[in-house]
């Protein structure tokens, strides 16, 4: 059950550790063992050895070491540079600074015994806020985006939208346009500007460098799905096939012993060697599992994985594939979890293809992510300049068949990731 809960990434380090820590499972190449001694891991593998020098590629700097970097060329005297260096480590990968200067100087006090005043550490800020990317050091996003609008060239959007940051902040990210436009008295198409200025800006200036604390992360499909004369082509990630046996010369070592009296000697390489065997078998099991549980998928949401359209979804719960392959329901969650299979129409997520069935007036069901696909499409063709709300996406449903209450419109538009219309709207 662990083997087949685990993604495709983690399975080969768990091959590893396995390999590592049991000297009677072994690595073969497959024209020396027979078939049933060996296992191909069509999921597993370590990648071609290429002959060639290897590239060595220069490391990006993280955040902090290019701020750091910067520091010698600012005419500072000792004190001002180690404070400085002090708040630089105090700012997360975003570059905004996480903690007060009240929390800042008591790390000071009781960690290097300094005495820092308030005023000064606001003085070692503004140094630090100076630094390229322009933008970091702020305490919030209003603070990001204020230094960011005093570093570009002066006009009359970029010092409107100035002022109105630092005196009507509110009213600006809650899309007030009518007490800006009375506030202010100008035109919407100046105030349209001023939204433009602000939207140009980077609200977390330091997230294109390094993460000091995590490596960029990747998808790795487990499943590769491919159409050819619309018939699909199913086949578990596998680069290059590696084979696994137990060992013959543990085997052979373990017969020699066999009449012997080290029962102890014995008693160890006989675990090993079911271990190395166990592990084979569960192996080729959750290649089974994993291939007759997708081959379900496929055949029960076929319409989808041949056109790539979502609302050709059907309704499917766990319970449907599990009773099709005559496994658990369970077993059925740890195939699909942390799971991913590469289509021609892109990489998804095994969960998303499950789904709860709603019944429309002519008797019909069809997935919930259908309607939510209604949702979306609703919404990015709406008015902008006066967006829909969820009571009227509601009734546009309505005109589609589907009788969807307001509540669950809002559930839908919050998991699609679409604000509230007020703050949809545009100018």
């Amino acid at each position: 059950m662990s083997l087949l809960q685990i993604p495709v990434m983690s399975l080969q380090k768990r091959i590893e550790n396995e390999l590592e820590s049991n000297p009677a499972l072994e690595e073969s190449n497959e024209d020396e063992e027979s078939e049933d001694e060996v296992w191909e891991k069509s999921s597993y593998s370590k990648g071609s050895e290429e002959k060639t020098k290897p590239v060595i590629e220069e490391r990006e700097l993280s955040l902090q070491e290019h701020l750091l970097i910067q520091l010698p060329l600012l005419n500072l005297n000792e004190e001002e540079y180690f404070l400085s260096e002090f708040v630089i480590g105090c700012l997360d990968d975003n570059g905004f600074l996480i903690r007060s200067m009240y929390a800042i100087s008591d790390d000071l006090l009781f960690k290097q015994n300094i005495t820092i005043d308030e005023n000064t550490l606001l003085s070692i800020l503004k140094t630090v806020q100076s630094l390229e990317p322009i933008g970091v050091g702020a305490r919030d996003l209003k603070e990001c985006l204020i230094l960011q609008l005093k570093d570009k060239e002066k006009s009359e959007s970029t010092t409107l939208a100035i002022e109105i940051l630092e005196n009507h902040y509110t009213a600006f990210t809650s899309k007030n346009f009518e007490k800006l436009l009375i506030k202010y008295s100008v035109s919407e198409e100046i105030l349209k500007l001023v939204y433009q200025e602000v939207t140009k800006l980077n609200p977390k200036p330091g997230a294109s460098f390094a993460n000091r604390e995590e490596g960029i992360s990747f998808i790795t499909p487990d499943f590769l799905l491919t159409i050819q004369d619309e018939e699909l082509q199913l086949q578990l990630n596998n680069a290059n096939k590696k084979l696994l046996k137990t060992s013959a010369y543990y085997k052979n070592m373990l017969a020699d012993l066999k009449n012997g009296k080290d029962k102890e000697a014995i008693a160890f390489l006989q675990q090993k060697i079911e271990n190395a065997d166990w592990f084979t078998q569960a192996l080729q099991q959750r290649e089974h599992t994993l291939l007759s549980t997708m081959s379900c998928i496929l055949e029960l949401q076929n319409d989808f994985f041949i056109t790539g359209d979502e609302k050709q979804l059907h309704p499917m719960k766990l319970l449907d594939v599990a009773q099709k392959v005559n496994l658990d329901v369970s077993t059925i969650s740890r195939v699909t979890n942390s799971k991913y299979i590469d289509t021609p129409f892109g990489t998804f997520l095994l969960k998303e293809f499950f789904s709860e069935s709603y019944s429309k007036e002519d008797g019909t069901t069809v997935s919930t992510k259908v309607i939510k696909t209604s949702v979306k499409e609703i919404i990015e063709t709406e008015d902008k300049k006066s967006p829909l709300t969820d009571e009227q996406i509601s009734h546009k449903l309505e005109e589609e068949g589907y009788h969807v209450a307001r509540r669950t419109v809002a559930k839908y538009r919050g998991q699609l990731n679409f604000s509230t219309a007020k703050l949809r709207r545009e100018l």
